[in-house]
């Protein structure tokens, strides 16, 4: 067992899965040790026979959704299976979309919490990632730390990543939209300064945000690339060197440069890594329809990207479950993290039956308390 990478936490278990389909399985056992526990077993790959393991609870989980994954399962035909990616590629409702409709995990307690709201766990041989399905677009801003925390502290965290969202999406795009086409909404002082800072820059803004964007994305990928020891220190130093030089060379503006740096940092606040990516691919289609049309290209991206994101499905869930359709009830876990007590109810597009998951529960007063 080692510490997982990719979804480090300052409270909760330190344990991952590893690359044996037999030790993974066991650490689900560990947490969940229920009977109802069930899991059933696939070879997938004509060549390579990977065993690939579904993992529910029975009584808790969907039987339609179930089925569903298996027949899409015994559909595979192909020589080889080596990653969870190859899977999720095969099985996905819409394999053409940039979202991501599974979610994947490495920690063993994220994937026990989900069986128990009636989700489906794939485990593959030889990979510690795990898949859990379905999946919906609010689930990849909640991490595991959310429920080891007080609720206000997962409140606050959840609505610093709503935020930082917009601005991972939309801040070069409107950066460049609002100082090409819509001058009048930029402050005077702040205008002149932006002004001064442009006066030298031999390219327009959409050319600047494009040339820095691809910078930071170069670098940001040498120091994944690069070993650990020294890939971090490269891609900071990398970041710092070229975007003074940058600057001093006449180039690119200060206030690009700040821009894109904010950006990128906003970019690490998602939980998880395949939606990250996501908003990183669409901040390129957003910018060039700012430069080309300004505030009103911005709509029109906002809109078809919220467009396509109503109309997905993971295995038949609605992608934007429990806010396209709206389930009031649900609201507690989506936005805000409501206390453990008060979350009664597993999700209904998840569970049919046996949706009760405690027994009705009153936070203590203070005169009980005394």
């Amino acid at each position: 067992m080692s510490e997982p990478e990719s979804e480090s936490a300052i409270r909760g278990p330190r344990e991952g899965f590893i690359e044996n389909l037999r030790v993974n399985t066991s650490l689900i056992r560990r947490k969940i040790k229920s009977t109802d526990l069930k899991i059933i077993s696939r070879q997938v790959g004509e060549q390579t026979k990977t065993s690939v393991d579904v993992i529910y609870i029975d009584g808790i989980a969907d039987p339609k959704v179930l089925e569903e994954l298996k027949t899409r399962l015994d559909r595979i035909k192909i020589d080889g299976i080596f990653e969870t990616g190859y899977i999720e590629e095969l099985i996905e409702d819409h394999p053409w979309s940039i979202f991501p409709q599974v979610q994947v995990t490495e920690r063993p307690d994220s994937v026990a919490a989900n069986l128990l709201e009636g989700r489906i766990a794939v485990l593959v041989d030889g990979t510690p990632f795990v898949m859990i399905l379905p999946a919906t677009f609010w689930q990849q801003f909640q991490a595991s730390e959310d429920y080891y925390d007080r609720f206000y502290i997962a409140i606050f965290l959840r609505a610093i990543r709503l935020v930082f969202l917009g601005i991972a999406l939309l801040l070069p795009a409107l950066y460049v939209a609002v100082t090409t086409y819509h001058q009048e909404m930029i402050p005077t002082n702040l205008l002149l300064s932006i002004a001064a800072s442009r006066e030298a820059i031999p390219f327009p803004a959409v050319v600047e945000a494009l040339i820095m964007e691809i910078s930071f994305e170069a670098l940001r990928e040498a120091g994944v690339r690069l070993p650990k020891t020294i890939g971090q220190a490269v891609s900071i130093l990398g970041a710092l060197v070229i975007g003074s030089a940058a600057v001093e060379a006449g180039i690119v503006s200060a206030p690009m440069v700040i821009i894109v740096s904010l950006t990128g940092i906003a970019s690490f606040t998602i939980p998880k890594f395949s939606l990250a990516i996501s908003v990183r691919l669409l901040r390129f289609p957003l910018i060039i329809l700012g430069s080309v049309f300004g505030m009103f290209g911005l709509v029109i991206g906002m809109v078809f990207i919220l467009t396509h994101l109503c109309k997905l499905r993971s295995f038949g869930v609605p992608y934007f479950e429990p806010i396209g359709p709206m389930h009031f009830s649900e609201l507690k876990d989506v936005f805000v993290r409501m206390p453990i007590w008060m979350q009664n109810k597993r999700p209904r597009e998840f569970v049919k039956r046996n949706r009760k998951r405690q027994v009705q529960h009153l936070s203590p007063s203070p005169k009980q308390n005394n």
